[in-house]
């Protein structure tokens, strides 16, 4: 219907009315012809483009249509005020029908005469929004409605109650003359005036509700997600850096097992290589007994010979000899004898020693053996751990598969009426689908290390079976060498025992003895050629070796430089990578302001926006109360005008002031609101400059380390360079002068330090100072929203002071994170600070024993300066035992608190130190300058001492000898003075030149002992860095892995995002067929909640039972792992020491006494009986989720046959 515009009062008299056949028919007059129609005297509205009418559409506007005119809905007011026309029935307000005509001339016909709103092409995009629907605000509810009063039923526009007329405020109320009354036409603009009031409200309203629906969730979706995306990413960043961190953990447990192995395996080459000298003694073993028996059948060659050519001589000759030498033989025999029992216990030995050393090697093969049989089984039981393990996985993995099914089918069958369980059931398969996740991760990792192991045990067992058969190769071998030696033994026993006949056969003949002997000279000194053969040859290879050892030293060098420059480039990529990961955090600290700030704006926008409905939803009503009260006073026509007037100007200026009012109170609420804002944002900057200087002062730290470092390779130049300038005096004073310097240089950088300190003291400080302004700034806040909420009874507020105690207490958090951050910085700048001090004792003492070692030689004239010296280092320590002092006090006043008033007396007491410093520095200064001058007043006073001996030698000539002879004889003396002064002199450079010799010799050994150290360091550096750009590779490898799984997962979110749309879809259509049967809705999503409870108890049952046995098995296994290896261990160390000393241990079986069994059998049952506990407690729960199953299955029974029933119908 039309807005309901109050018609002029009628009359029945024909002269009053002016009959038309096209008029309206009165409502009071139904005996009038059919001229009778009287016209209305108001022109009413058309009824085209209604905007009540167009409410039942239904339609919500859009306010990026275009409109033909923007001001369409205000087309019907009048462009200038109208003219006086006095009231004439006859003429039926000619004056008012001249000027809608003129305005239908003027402003055109295009528009319609009340307000369209409906149609696009009459609502305005610039300045009046479109009209909500009706059900977009609640002006027209039934709640509303049924709360007021009763409206006053419309009235005929023929009767005389119909129209009031309110006088005029300025005149006596004359109709006629004086024109205090109002004219129906004022009163018609005052009731129009008030509508559009209520229009442009209207407008308002919906505009609010169009900016907050804009504001709401439907169009921040891109912001949430790039939120998510934000969160994802760093949750991902941290896994990543938790798993690195992990990485690089095991890296430095497979660098501390590797230099394990390493260690094992210097031990086995060392027994190889005794092994090996074994051998080669075993080697020339059977060479000397090889050449000893050629020279055996040599000898019986001869014999031979000889007894076939001389045997006639020697029966010819035989008795002669017999009585001679009867004597000589008995003795040679006794000789012989002798000689040949020193020989056999010399083999006997020798064979004895052999027999031992191959006992020693086949016990080693044996202990060899045991460990790779120990090895052998420790990698099968792992291996069967690891398949148990994988096992246990997969099943694991399939009951979360089979879960996972389950879920996702009674997501689909199941009709939820609330978004709660919706939501619920998306947590819950999110968290299968990452429990999933993990065990497949868990199973790869178990299944790569099954498969290692595997490989492991297969190396393990080839390398076994080489050995072994090596080991009984080379025992076979040793037994049939000493079967062989033996063999030899007794043959050559018995060719001894027929040579020894033979002998003493062949001695009767002196003649064949000397020349036996002369042969044997010969020999004799064929073996000496031999021998010193050999010795050129041996030094020949040691000239070899001695020229390897260079070129080995050469590459060792080469390889050690090499090293350094890969260790800093790898420190270079390492650092690069760590402002990568910094720049990284910072980001995201920055993204994670920006996202709060915009989130605090959006929140204060929708509650201005909220409060302003609120506010114009009560102008509304107090508007529509005025105006349901006007229509009340209305139907009184006579005495109510100044009444409805008064109203009106009241209700105008409640309006405004109130208007007035809630406008100055939200302007000072967008202020302080800004003003919070602003200072929130300078102090999450403060907080990013102060995260900032955290780093800076970490890489300043990392610089420091670095300085100190650059140091120790500077005491080791200056040590090189000592052991150069050694050669002279001056060279000393040099030296000593230098490590002067580099005294000063570290006193300085401990200055640096301190400062740096101080420093961050100060900076201590100015956060504590920023945080009490804040914490005031919190306070003035809270007071001026406690008397915002006195002055306005209105709870709107308590959200921002909500908020603005969540922003004071997050940055209350943050500022306890950067107060731990500090007090690690400061304990780490004090440890540094400790060991750069212990550094510098070190290196204090380095100089104390340089400056003794050129001290030594020097006498007694340089007393003075040692006790300066010594005085001026006694100072340094104390230096150094008040600063620690000073670095131990502010540490211990930071631990027992951090109140703001212990900031001035630190800063006292660092003065004071300086202080101090500063004076024992002038000290030690002064004592330098005094034993320098001590040093040079001593050579002064040996000079003059000299000079004066040589005056005093001169002088005392006497000048009253009578003689020339005795002039001349103390002249001489005199001269052989001085030259033993010159000897002595020569003699004592002499001295300091061999002395320098051998401290240079000693020098350039220590210095060959550092270059093999240090080879042998880049070596293992080297090797390390090798080891570590492998483990940089399979980190680069696994992040490429790791980030194509999180896109494959990515994926797979956004399909079962996809797939959770059409179940919702599914679920929102099922609900709108099931929007009947309510009760029973209720009823089976009570059921569903209580069978997902037990659900989940059921599932939490076997989550802790499976983490409990995880647990268990972990902590058990590396019990065991670690007994094993202390055991092992133990046994290792004592089997060394036992073979150290000599002794040999025996092969002993464990022996169990029945203590220990009872032991045993009191353990197993304590087992068993836990045992059975936890399978009871498994059985109850297996129940519960059988009971489960079974609700389950008869659930989906009954969804199905509703659903098939409700599709039959």
């Amino acid at each position: 219907m039309a807005f309901p515009y109050i018609d002029t009062p009628r009359t029945e008299y024909d002269g009053n009315a002016t009959y038309l056949t096209t008029g309206f028919r009165s409502a009071g007059r139904q005996h009038l012809s059919a001229l009778d129609s009287v016209e209305n005297s108001f022109q009413t509205p058309s009824k085209d483009n209604d905007v009540i009418k167009g409410f039942d559409k239904r339609v919500t506007p859009r306010p990026g249509a275009a409109s033909r005119s923007t001001r369409s809905a205000l087309r019907h007011l009048p462009s200038t005020a109208p003219g006086k026309g006095e009231f004439t029935p006859l003429m039926k307000s000619a004056t008012k029908n001249n000027l809608l005509r003129n305005m239908s001339v003027t402003q055109g016909t295009d528009g319609p005469k009340t307000p369209g709103y409906q149609r696009e092409p009459h609502r305005s995009n610039a300045h009046t929004p479109g009209l909500p629907a009706m059900d977009m605000s609640d002006i027209y509810e039934e709640g509303r409605t049924m709360e007021e009063a009763t409206p006053v039923p419309h009235a005929a526009s023929s009767s005389a109650q119909s129209t009031p007329l309110p006088g005029y405020s300025g005149h006596n109320g004359v109709l006629g003359d004086g024109g205090n009354n109002l004219s129906l036409k004022d009163q018609a603009m005052a009731i129009d005036q008030l509508s559009k009031v209520n229009f442009s409200l209207k407008l308002r309203i919906h505009f609010m509700e169009e900016q907050l629906q804009k504001a709401g969730p439907e169009y921040n979706n891109e912001a949430l997600k790039e939120n998510r995306e934000l969160k994802v990413l760093r949750l991902t960043m941290q896994r990543d850096i938790s798993r690195y961190r992990k990485s690089l953990q095991q890296a430095e447990k497979d660098l501390e097992d590797y230099q394990l192995q390493l260690v094992e395996l210097k031990e086995k080459s060392w027994r190889e290589q005794a092994d090996q000298t074994v051998q080669r003694e075993m080697d020339m073993m059977r060479e000397e007994l090889e050449s000893r028996d050629l020279e055996l059948r040599e000898v019986r060659d001869e014999l031979r010979h000889i007894k076939d050519t001389k045997s006639q001589e020697t029966e010819k000759l035989r008795d002669e000899i017999e009585d001679l030498e009867a004597s000589s033989r008995e003795k040679d025999r006794l000789l012989e004898e002798r000689e040949e029992e020193l020989e056999d216990l010399k083999r006997n030995s020798e064979e004895n020693g052999a027999a031992s050393e191959l006992q020693l090697e086949l016990d080693r093969a044996k202990e060899q053996i045991q460990e790779l049989h120990d090895s052998l089984a420790r990698a099968n039981s792992e291996t069967i751990e690891s398949r148990d393990t994988a096992r246990q996985a997969l099943k694991e993995k399939d009951r979360a598969e089979e879960d996972l099914r389950e879920l996702q089918d009674e997501i689909s069958n199941k009709s939820f009426t609330t978004k709660g369980l919706s939501r619920q059931m998306e947590d819950k398969t999110e968290k299968l689908e990452e429990e999933i996740h993990e065990l497949q991760r868990e199973n790869d990792a178990l299944a790569t290390e099954l498969k290692s192991k595997t490989n492991h045990a297969a190396l393990i067992e080839e390398r076994y079976q080489t050995i072994q058969h090596g080991l009984e190769d080379n025992a076979n071998q040793l037994v049939e060498d000493l079967d062989v030696a033996r063999r030899d033994r007794d043959q050559a026993r018995q060719d001894l025992r027929t040579t020894s006949t033979q002998l003493q056969e062949a001695l009767d003949e002196l003649q064949r003895g000397t020349d036996e002997k002369e042969l044997l000279q010969t020999r004799h000194n064929a073996l000496t050629n031999e021998s010193g053969g050999l010795q050129l040859e041996l030094d020949r290879a040691q000239a070899r070796i001695r020229e390897l050892q260079k070129a080995v030293q050469d590459a060792t060098s080469r390889a050690q430089d090499e090293g350094h420059n890969i260790r800093w480039q790898h420190k270079a990529e390492l650092e690069r990578l760590q402002e990568e990961i910094e720049n990284l955090h910072h980001e995201i600290e920055e993204k994670e302001g920006r996202f709060a700030v915009d989130q605090s704006r959006w929140e204060s926008s929708k509650r201005t926006l909220q409060s302003e409905k609120e506010w114009a939803e009560g102008q509304v009503a107090d508007l529509k109360r005025t105006i349901d009260t006007l229509q009340e006073a209305g139907s009184s026509y006579s005495g109510k005008e100044s009444r409805l007037q008064e109203a009106i100007e009241s209700e105008k200026k409640r309006y405004t002031q109130e208007k007035s009012m809630l406008n100055r109170q939200i302007q000072d609420l967008k202020d302080d609101l800004d003003k919070t804002r602003r200072d929130l944002d300078e102090k999450r900057d403060e907080l990013l400059t102060a995260k900032q200087d955290a780093r800076v002062s970490r890489r300043e730290e990392q610089a420091l380390v670095d300085k100190v470092r650059a140091l120790e390779d500077e005491v080791i130049v200056l040590q090189s360079s000592l052991a150069d300038e050694q050669e002279l005096a001056k060279g000393r004073q040099n030296g000593t002068s230098d490590l002067d310097k580099n005294l000063e240089k570290s006193i300085a950088e401990r200055q640096k330090l301190r400062d740096q300190l101080a420093n961050a003291h100060v900076e201590i400080f100015d956060l504590k100072t920023s945080v009490q302004d804040i914490e005031a700034e919190r306070v003035e806040l809270q007071t001026q929203l406690d008397r915002v909420q006195n002055a306005d009874d209105t709870t709107r507020f308590d959200r921002d002071k909500l908020e603005l105690r969540k922003t004071v207490t997050r940055l209350e958090n943050e500022l306890k994170v950067l107060r731990d951050a500090k007090s690690s910085l400061e304990d780490q700048l004090v440890a540094e600070s400790e060991r750069f001090a212990s550094e510098e004792g070190r290196l204090s003492a380095e100089v104390d024993r340089l400056q003794d070692k050129l001290l030594a030689g020097s006498g007694n004239r340089d007393r003075e300066l040692t006790s300066a010296k010594t005085k001026v280092q006694r100072l340094e320590r104390r230096v150094q035992e008040l600063e620690a002092l000073l670095e131990q006090q502010p540490v211990m006043e930071t631990e027992q608190s951090g109140a703001h008033g212990d900031l001035p007396f630190l800063r006292h007491s660092l003065e004071e130190a300086r202080k101090r410093e500063k004076i024992l520095l002038q000290r030690e200064s002064k004592q330098k300058t005094s034993a320098q001058s001590y040093k040079s007043r001593v050579e002064e006073l040996e000079k003059d001492l000299h000079d004066a001996i040589m005056n005093k030698f001169e002088s005392h000539s006497p000048h009253s000898s009578p003689s020339n002879k005795l002039h001349e004889e103390l002249r001489s003396l005199r001269k052989q003075v001085a030259e033993a002064h010159r000897s002595l002199q020569k003699v004592n450079t002499k001295n300091r030149e061999l002395e320098r010799a051998a401290m240079k010799e000693e020098d350039q050994k220590d210095f060959h002992e550092l270059l093999r150290s240090s080879t042998l360091e880049a070596e293992s550096l080297a090797l390390k860095l090798s080891e570590r750009e492998a483990r940089l590779n399979e980190l680069k490898t696994h992040m490429r892995r790791i980030r194509e799984e999180r896109d494959t997962h990515k994926r797979e979110a956004e399909a079962t995002a996809k797939n959770l749309n059409l179940l919702q879809r599914r679920h929102d259509e099922i609900l709108e067929r099931n929007s009947l049967s309510k009760s029973t809705s209720k009823t089976k999503h009570e059921k569903e909640i209580r069978g997902l409870g037990k659900e989940i108890i059921w599932l939490r049952a076997r989550l802790q039972r499976e983490e409990k046995f995880r647990r268990d098995l972990a902590w058990s296994k590396g019990l065991m792992e670690l007994g094993e290896r202390v055991r092992v261990a133990c046994n290792e160390a004592d089997l060394r020491m036992i073979s150290g000393m000599g002794v040999h241990a025996r092969d002993r079986a464990p022996v169990r006494t029945p203590r220990h069994k009872l032991k045993s059998a009191i353990s197993l049952v304590r087992a068993a009986v836990r045992m059975q506990k936890m399978s009871n407690d498994w059985k109850r729960t297996k129940k519960l989720g059988e009971g489960l199953k079974r609700a389950k299955t008869e659930m989906l029974k009954r969804r199905d046959s509703s659903n098939k029933s409700l599709l039959g119908q």
